[in-house]
């Protein structure tokens, strides 16, 4: 057991040697089109540009839900006037 385990280390020791020595070859050539690279840059620049929009929208939405947050913070400990204001909105629905 012992020998086989000893034998089996040598044989990867040996692969991993071989890989070092011969490489990976050489690099093969890049065939690829200017166009090809010209789409992709422009299709880089719009992601970058749509990243920035979206960013932007996303600071909006955020002091937008702070903002509702407070006015929430605000009139939860009302009952009398969110009942109220309960009360004329369904009456504008016809519900009531």
């Amino acid at each position: 057991m012992k020998l086989a385990g000893k034998g089996l280390i040598m044989l990867i020791l040996l692969g991993l040697l071989g890989v070092f020595v011969n490489g990976c070859g050489p690099a093969l050539p890049c065939n690829t089109s200017l166009v090809t690279l010209d789409e992709t840059r422009l299709d880089a620049e719009t992601f970058e540009q749509e990243e920035a929009e979206t960013g932007q929208r996303v600071d909006d939405l955020s002091s937008s839900l702070a903002k509702r947050q407070s006015e929430i913070v605000g009139i939860k400990d009302d009952p009398a006037k969110l009942t109220k204001k309960l009360h004329e909105l369904k009456k504008g629905s016809g519900r009531e």
